[in-house]
Order: structure tokens, then C-alpha cells, then sequence
């Protein structure tokens, strides 16, 4: 229960730290700020985080785990567009995952022009990426271990990181309206593409 309770701890300080990047800047904001926020010490803060731009990281693996968590429920039956169309029906997002989208959008966007953020970004999708390998292996038949599992996996982390920043700079930069049936068309279209073909249908029999 304690783990899950760091768990939890860790991700409402990684949201106030979000929303301080966004409003402050990174420069402008420090682990005191951060802690203040949060209503924990500074101590805290330093326990669970190496540094104060790895504070975003808990949030952004949100989203990260959470496609993870889709594409291990992947059907062989479906192609990639159906399950996430049913997945959009089936599991609806709260209004809590609907706020640390948006905040993580706005980090997506600010990796740009903070290198230590990007770092933190990054490291998220290299865990993003040892999560697609079991999914990768599963549906093209082949071992964790082979070359082209780890290949792929890497092309669809990276199809995904693109799609990622691109919807993000659209949404939150440009101001434009994308819908979420527009945003996993996209993902879906990436993940094929990337992968030349070798994703994104149903598994052959």
C-alpha cells in the first residue's frame, strides 16, 4: 500500500509542477516553489525526483502507460484503428485524465526550447518503448529478443512521440481544434507507416 500511495504522492506533485513550468517557466521555478504547491517539503521533493524537471515525468508516464496499457489489450482479431475506436467507447477518459493531457500537451511543447525537459520527455518513451515489445512480439510471432521486435517497438515509440508533438503544437500553440478521433487516426496511421505495414492490421491466421 505504501508504494502505491508514492505512486499517488508523486504524481500531485509532478501536476503542480507541470501547471509551474507552464505558468513560470522552468527557470523561474524551484524545488521550494514546487513543494509549496504541493504542501510537502522541499526534502520530499528531492526524495522522489533527481531533479525538478524529472518532476514532469510521473504525469507525462500517464499518458504513456496508459497506450501501453491499449495496445496490450489488442485484439488479434482487429486492426489497430478498430480496437482504438473501441477502446474510445469502452474506456472514456475522467475529467482528471482530461486536465493532465492537457498539462502534459503543454510540457510536450515546451521540450522544444528546455533540454532538460526534453530529457525527462525522452525518458518516458524509452519506457514506452520496453512496453511495446510484448505486444510487438505477440502479434508478428516472434521472440522478445529478435531484431525486428526491437525495431519495430523503437518505430512505434518514435510514431508516437511525432504524433504526440505534432497534436500537442496544434492543439496548445496553434490553437486547433483536434478531436480524439483525429488524433488516434493519426497514431494509427503513423504506427503502419513506421513500421511498413508490419503493425496495424489484425494478425494474419
Amino acid at each position: 500500500m505504501g508504494g502505491e500511495k508514492q505512486v499517488l504522492a508523486r504524481l500531485e506533485v509532478s501536476r503542480h509542477a507541470c501547471r509551474l513550468f507552464w505558468e513560470r517557466g522552468v527557470a523561474d521555478t524551484s524545488g521550494d516553489d514546487i513543494a509549496a504547491a504541493a504542501g510537502v517539503s522541499t526534502r520530499t521533493v528531492w526524495r522522489y525526483f533527481r531533479s525538478k524537471e524529472s518532476c514532469v515525468e510521473p504525469l507525462l508516464a500517464r499518458s504513456a502507460d496508459r497506450f501501453v496499457a491499449i495496445l496490450h489489450r489488442w485484439p488479434h482479431d482487429l486492426s489497430l484503428a478498430e480496437h482504438l475506436a473501441a477502446e474510445t467507447l469502452s474506456q472514456p477518459v475522467d475529467p482528471q485524465e482530461i486536465a493532465d493531457e492537457i498539462s502534459a500537451m503543454r510540457i510536450a511543447t515546451m521540450t522544444e526550447s528546455e533540454p532538460a525537459l526534453r530529457t525527462a520527455y525522452l525518458m518516458v518513451h524509452d519506457r514506452m518503448e520496453h512496453g511495446f515489445i510484448p505486444v510487438v512480439a505477440d502479434r508478428l510471432n516472434l521472440e522478445e529478443n529478435d531484431l525486428t521486435v526491437r525495431l519495430c517497438a523503437a518505430a512505434v515509440t518514435g510514431a508516437f512521440r511525432v504524433v504526440d508533438e505534432d497534436v500537442s503544437r496544434a492543439v496548445i500553440v496553434e490553437g486547433e481544434a483536434v478531436t480524439q478521433e483525429q488524433t488516434l487516426a493519426l497514431i494509427d496511421r503513423a504506427i503502419r507507416d513506421a513500421t511498413n505495414g508490419r503493425l496495424g492490421g489484425p494478425v494474419p491466421h
